[in-house]
């Protein structure tokens, strides 16, 4: 069974710091992990355990929650 997918937690930034949020989980087949906000999907990795989003210069507007979510056709 797939492992729950793990996010890196919550994150304290300062305006215009470099953020780094990454998704990963364990799966077989290989999951599909994605990161979203606000319902729109943000990055994705197919078949692949990882992904992560990089925002140079982190901004008011990036503030909120992102979701993690991993799949595969199990």
């Amino acid at each position: 069974a797939p492992r729950p997918p793990v996010l890196n937690g919550s994150l304290w930034v300062l305006a215009g710091e470099q953020v780094r949020l990454t998704c990963s989980a364990s799966s077989h087949p290989a999951p599909i992990v994605t990161l979203s906000r606000r319902g729109r999907v943000v990055a994705a990795a197919v078949y692949e355990p990882q992904v992560s989003l990089e925002l140079p210069a982190a901004a008011p507007e990036d503030a909120g929650e992102y979701l993690c979510r991993a799949e595969n056709q199990h």
